[in-house]
């Protein structure tokens, strides 16, 4: 009996000592707010503003934000150009999409030692792919849902965990498409650039039932006039 107690006492002692661990590493405003002093930035309130309302939202990449931070706080370039890297991050979150892909690009970036400049050009243009296929997603009746509402007929509303994933891969697949040299004019060609990542992360990355909606309501001429807008 005495046994089994101290091996109960000890297995508490664990639990309290790993979350002890994980609130001291848990990262907070005044982490970001010091990761930005070191370079430092213009628009600080606006950055923080940003990035305290996004540590509310489940899913936010908040260590990888960190690490974006403090890498470019390394970088040597115009304390400006960092800047800009940043508020289009910053942009991203203003609009409520996943910026998971846009740190990718980043960090994929600054390790080919991409200049700032272009860095920032090529997230702009990320970013401007996520909007509109976000809206895209939306008039073909598929959203994200929110606590407590209604969707009409012919409408699907997901997890906001769902829909944020199947946003950013295809995001990520129509950036991949463009920066791989793909015509924006050959529709066909985008969506089965779309088709394919999207079938290989079904049932992994995104559930198959999205995966399928988003295949039958999404045509090849949408693509192109989503490419068409973002770089306009």
């Amino acid at each position: 009996m005495t046994r089994r107690i101290l091996l109960l006492f000890g297995s508490l002692v664990a639990l309290f000592a790993a979350s002890g661990v994980a609130a001291q590493a848990e990262i907070g405003l005044a982490d970001f707010q010091a990761a930005l002093s070191a370079i430092p930035v213009a628009a600080e309130a606006r950055i923080l503003a940003a990035l305290d309302r996004a540590l509310r939202q489940e899913g936010f990449p908040a260590s990888d934000v960190q690490r974006l931070l403090q890498r470019l706080a390394t970088v040597p370039a115009a304390a400006a150009d960092k800047e800009a890297v940043i508020l289009t991050l910053v942009a991203g979150l203003e609009e409520g999409v996943p910026v998971d892909g846009l740190l990718n690009k980043a960090f994929e970036g600054l390790a080919r030692g991409v200049s700032l400049r272009s860095l920032d050009q090529l997230l702009r243009q990320r970013l401007r792919i996520l909007i509109e296929v976000r809206d895209l997603l939306y008039a073909k009746g598929i959203f994200r849902a929110s606590a407590g509402a209604s969707t009409s007929l012919g409408t699907t509303a997901l997890p906001a965990a769902r829909f944020d994933a199947l946003l950013s891969q295809l995001g990520d697949a129509v950036g991949d498409y463009l920066e791989s040299g793909g015509s924006p004019h050959e529709g066909h060609r985008i969506y089965q650039n779309v088709e394919a990542r999207l079938t290989m992360l079904r049932g992994s990355v995104l559930a198959p039932a999205d995966v399928d909606l988003v295949l039958q309501r999404i045509t090849p001429e949408d693509l192109t006039r989503v490419v068409l807008a973002a770089l306009n």
